[in-house]
């Protein structure tokens, strides 16, 4: 196997693994698909998951339909490619429920 192809698996493993953590988080502290302060959810999983590695996640789950982020202070639809992940927050949709639940795969989301 090349070098390159070996640092594309590992990497693809490492969000899977970030992306079925932040989907279990979320809903461990989501009832009833409340919205969670991605700050305080980012604390929470300190020590599991850097910065950059939650912004991926988010941007993943977010841009496959999985969760539902916005502004915490205006609720206007938003990313963290454009806002900063402190002034945001996130929920799972019920394709996240889903997802969550075992009813859908996804070969990048380990659960």
């Amino acid at each position: 196997m090349v070098e390159h192809e070996l640092k594309q698996k590992l990497q693809a493993g490492e969000l899977a693994a970030d992306n079925g953590t932040l989907i279990r988080a979320l809903a461990l502290v989501g009832n009833d698909y409340q919205y969670t302060r991605l700050r305080s959810l980012h604390l929470a999983l300190a020590g599991g998951m850097s910065r950059g590695a939650m912004c991926s996640a988010v941007n993943y789950l977010s841009d496959s339909g999985y969760l539902d982020v916005r502004t915490a202070e205006g609720h206007a639809a938003a990313s963290v490619s454009d806002v900063p992940l402190e002034e945001l927050e996130a929920k799972l949709t019920p394709k996240g429920a889903q997802l969550q639940r075992g009813v859908l795969k996804d070969p990048l989301v380990d659960l």
